[in-house]
């Protein structure tokens, strides 16, 4: 049996107003809002008879709607309780079985405006009652969603004030019933349905003359609310409705595949007893598949080279790769392309069904690939196997033999050619000294001549203009000549065979600048050199030779990261803080990023391979660093440029070198 008290708090949360009779139609219980509205002064209601309540023409309603609730129609309760009939609230009423008797519960929403009015209103308002009612009865009673839409306006018209000149429009779900009002003035109603508007309810007067009144909207309101709750329990019905046929029609089936299930588990069983025959005949082969495809598989992980099974149309059938999954094209998971290459092995094997090696280069590894063909029973090509063998670092030191027979080739030939310059620029730094000292001596000698020939000309020069710039030529040839010394010098040491030994007092500012002479023609084609390098900068113990090659490695790279197009500045810089010196190579070039800087000091990775870079200038120029105790780091950031920082630790005792700028 249902406990009346969870019943009672259930249908508060539900409805305004409750007001629950027992079979003899004393109050049982009373919501707090039906006693404050309806009977504000009758102090508690509980036990008492409906007759000391309500007026007669009430409690006859409340007696009919009992009787139409225990008969499992629906019954409708006018609740009046003053003899004026100011106040009508509308209840609806139901029926159920308690724990000690027949139950009946009155309840209802509060209605704005439709229950209490002037008493020239009340047959305005009752007539609103009863078309709201009527309303919905014929919303219960309908038998189809279109049926209630098709009835709606003969029952709304009732509760108009012009009921012959009223115009109602309904539109649901696409379908419209009706025709829309032509006057301005009518009142729209949206039909909102789980959340989502579905439809809308128009009503208006044939002209302009009527107006719709405040409580002809409220009542329209009120329709909505109860139209928009009755709607979504059709829907909910008929998709409940839809589902039991559909549920009546899968018996159906189901009934019928019971059947044919019964006779084909006659035959079944037939083919089972046969199958268990085969079963176990496949099983061993199973056995003996599985072990060969075991040791298939121990093959191909143990083979320290990348092999990989390729069928005809290009996917990948087997590999020794975990990061390739079978089924994927050769082509994608391999060279990472949308379409096979140009020189497929595939192609030309199913053309030519013959074994095919070539060496190919894989992103910045250089690649052997064997492929050779797979064949069917028929003797037709089913598909490849390939073999990529890494050669990366054969092909490296083969390039390495060949650099280093360059260089060889080369250090000779600049020891020659240092000499052959050397010979005949001694002639000329001898002879410079000598012009000078005979100009110095002869230009007074020709300056008083001219003083009594003033149109005298020299070299096709007038002599004033060539009085003031022969000597600054003079100075510059001679300077020209000595800049080839300093040269000639710088080669060759840079060529000189070192011993590797750190005992040369190293001047890291001379050494800048030397090497910078040395590079001065490759360098100048893309940058400009600026200097910073602070005196107090003492000499270290070191390797000058190892120290000057990194240094020329940096000023020769920051020069080759300039872009295309545009002239770069590099800046080299020097101080000296705290027992340690700190050289600064900056560019303002291309930059690198994130990935490139990570592997910069990685032996033979290169971002310039195919102009011939070899990936070990830096690292070699990291090696070189760590020999002197020192740290060299790299800061980059694409299209800003990069800066490369040395730190080499030195003695705070030793003399600084000399001044510089």
């Amino acid at each position: 049996m249902l406990k009346l008290e969870n019943f009672f708090d259930f249908m508060e949360e539900s409805f305004d107003y409750l007001l629950v009779l027992d079979e003899n139609a004393k109050v049982i219980h009373a919501s707090e809002e039906i006693a404050s509205d309806a009977f504000p002064d009758n102090g508690p209601l509980k036990g008492r008879s409906i007759e000391e309540l309500l007026t007669s023409f009430s409690v006859a309603t409340v007696r009919s709607a009992m009787s139409q609730a225990k008969a499992g129609t629906r019954g409708i309760v006018v609740l009046s309780t003053e003899d004026d009939g100011s106040l009508h609230i509308p209840l609806k009423a139901g029926y159920l079985i308690g724990d000690d008797g027949d139950v009946y519960p009155l309840f209802g929403n509060r209605l704005e405006g439709l229950t209490r009015g002037d008493a020239w209103e009340k047959d305005e308002r009752i007539k609103e009652l009863a078309c709201l009612y009527s309303v919905a009865e014929l919303i219960e009673g309908s038998l189809s969603i279109p049926d209630f839409f098709t009835r709606f306006p003969r029952t709304l018209g009732q509760g108009m004030l012009y009921p012959d000149e009223v115009v109602i429009y309904s539109r649901y779900l696409g379908v419209e019933y009706g025709q829309k009002p032509t006057s301005k003035n009518h009142l729209r109603v949206p039909l909102v349905v789980a959340k989502e508007e579905k439809g809308e309810i128009l009503v208006g007067y044939q002209d302009d003359d009527h107006e719709l009144l405040p409580e002809e909207r409220k009542l329209l309101d009120e329709i909505g609310r109860s139209l928009k709750v009755a709607l979504e329990r059709k829907e909910f019905g008929e998709k409940i409705h839809l589902m039991e046929e559909e549920e009546e029609d899968y018996n159906k089936r189901l009934e019928q595949l019971r059947g044919e299930i019964e006779s084909r588990t006659k035959e079944l069983e037939e083919q089972k007893n046969k199958l268990s025959i085969v079963d176990s005949y496949l099983d061993r082969v199973k056995g003996g598949w599985e072990e060969s495809k075991s040791r298939l598989e121990t093959m191909f992980k143990v083979i320290p080279d990348d092999v990989v099974l390729i069928d005809k149309k290009h996917k990948v059938v087997m590999t020794n790769r975990d990061d390739i999954e079978p089924g994927t094209y050769c082509y994608t998971s391999y060279f990472h392309r949308d379409k096979p290459c140009e020189d497929c092995r595939l192609a030309r094997i199913l053309r030519d069904k013959t074994p095919v090696m070539l060496t190919m280069k894989m992103d910045e590894r250089y690649v052997q690939v064997h492929a050779l063909p797979v064949f069917n029973q028929d003797h037709e090509v089913d598909g490849i196997l390939e073999f990529y063998r890494d050669i990366t670092l054969e092909k490296t030191y083969d390039q390495q033999l060949q650099q280093a027979d360059k260089l060889a080739s080369i250090g000779q030939l600049v020891s020659g050619i240092g000499h052959e310059i050397n010979n005949p620029n001694q002639f000329i730094r001898g002879n410079i000294r000598i012009i000078q000292q005979s100009l110095e001596d002869m230009l007074p000698i020709v300056d008083d001549y001219v003083k009594e020939h003033p149109d005298l000309k020299i070299a096709r020069l007038n002599y004033d203009f060539f009085r003031e710039h022969i000597m600054t030529l003079v100075d510059d040839m001679a300077h020209g000549s000595e800049r080839i010394k300093a040269i000639v010098e710088g080669l060759r040491t840079f060529t000189r065979k070192d011993e590797g030994l750190l005992v040369d007092q190293v001047d890291i500012n001379t050494l800048i600048e030397t090497a910078a002479r040395l590079v001065y023609n490759e360098v100048y084609k893309h940058a400009d050199i600026e200097f910073d390098l602070s005196p107090g900068v003492p000499a270290f113990t070191g390797n000058s030779q190892k120290i000057e090659q990194v240094l020329v490695n940096l000023i020769v790279n920051a020069s080759q990261a300039m872009p295309d197009g545009r002239r770069g500045m590099i800046k080299v810089a020097t101080h000296y803080e705290k027992g340690m010196i700190t050289i600064l190579v900056e560019d303002n070039g291309k930059g690198m990023n994130e990935s490139t800087v990570k592997q910069i000091f990685n032996p033979f990775f290169t971002t310039k391979r195919a102009k011939g870079g070899t990936g070990l200038g830096l690292a070699i120029a990291y090696r070189i660093i760590e020999e002197h105790n020192g740290k060299i780091q790299v800061r980059s950031k694409p299209g800003v440029g990069t800066t490369f920082i040395i730190r080499i630790p030195a003695p705070k005792a030793a003399p600084p070198a000399g001044e510089h700028k």
